[in-house]
């Protein structure tokens, strides 16, 4: 199955050279995503990126997305050093949302925005240490920022643990991480209702930029056009190029059948 969605893939990438490209396009990351019950395909989105030659994104297609609300896209507004301004647009080039986000001199992201009709929904800020780390995240709401996370890090700048707060400065969900002396395995614990830290996943290196995660918990969530549905005893396998950008994402329940794919190519013109 997996070769014949590579070739399948493929096929796509070539479809697109006959296409109109966004001016200034230099490289293009499409996304094959799919979801399988047992041998049936139930699920399948594709996705196309367009990004000028310093790799500054330029729009964003999806086909699904394209069917539904007639054809709305991502397109970047701005895109300097301190400053990025993306607008997702319908086809009538009336404007969804806005998206801006701020950066410090360092290149850290510090402010996230999400406008829509004139008004801001989504305001963050995060703040760092002298090493790049994000150590806090403050939330808006109701004209006040609050704090959502701190996080702290060891030595080697990987994060140890995270502590989430509510507005009222509850906390409300604690995170910790531990690594092999080799920094080939990671351990994700968090806690559950009751508060108790369980062990959520376990990722191990078992190839060249190749890793296995075990999950020992429920998650949903939605990423690269569907839903990715990680259930007790499921394991992912994902693996990533020499820029450490993914490639391809394969999620397999207990009786080792894949139940999601995520394939990802990058080609230039």
């Amino acid at each position: 199955m997996k070769v014949y969605l590579i070739f399948f893939l493929c096929m796509v990438s070539l479809k697109g050279y006959a296409q109109e490209y966004p001016a200034q396009t230099k490289h293009i990351k499409t996304i094959e995503s799919v979801v399988y019950e047992k041998k049936d395909t139930v699920d399948h989105r594709t996705s196309v990126t367009y990004y000028d030659e310093d790799w500054n994104l330029l729009s964003n297609t999806n086909t699904l997305s394209s069917v539904l609300d007639k054809g709305s896209k991502t397109v970047t507004i701005l895109d300097t050093e301190k400053k990025f301004v993306q607008a997702i647009l319908t086809s009538e080039k009336d404007t969804l949302d806005y998206i801006v986000y701020l950066y410090d001199d360092q290149g850290n992201r510090t402010h996230n925005y999400q406008i829509r009709k004139g008004d801001t929904i989504t305001s963050q800020k995060r703040t760092y240490d002298d090493r790049g780390n994000n150590t806090a995240l403050h939330n808006k709401k109701n004209g006040t920022y609050y704090l959502s996370f701190k996080a702290k890090y060891n030595d080697a700048d990987q994060i140890i643990s995270r502590q989430w707060y509510n507005p009222s400065n509850q906390l409300t969900r604690i995170e910790k991480y531990e690594y092999s002396k080799d920094g080939k395995e990671i351990k994700y614990f968090k806690t559950n209702r009751k508060g108790i830290l369980k062990l959520n996943r376990k990722t191990v290196e078992i190839g060249l930029r190749t890793h296995r995660i075990d999950h020992y918990a429920d998650s949903k969530g939605i990423n690269y056009g569907i839903t990715l549905e990680k259930k007790k005893g499921y394991y992912t396998i994902e693996e990533k190029d020499e820029d450490d950008k993914l490639i391809s994402l394969e999620i397999f329940n207990k009786r080792n059948q894949l139940t999601t794919s995520v394939y990802i190519r990058y080609t230039e013109i």
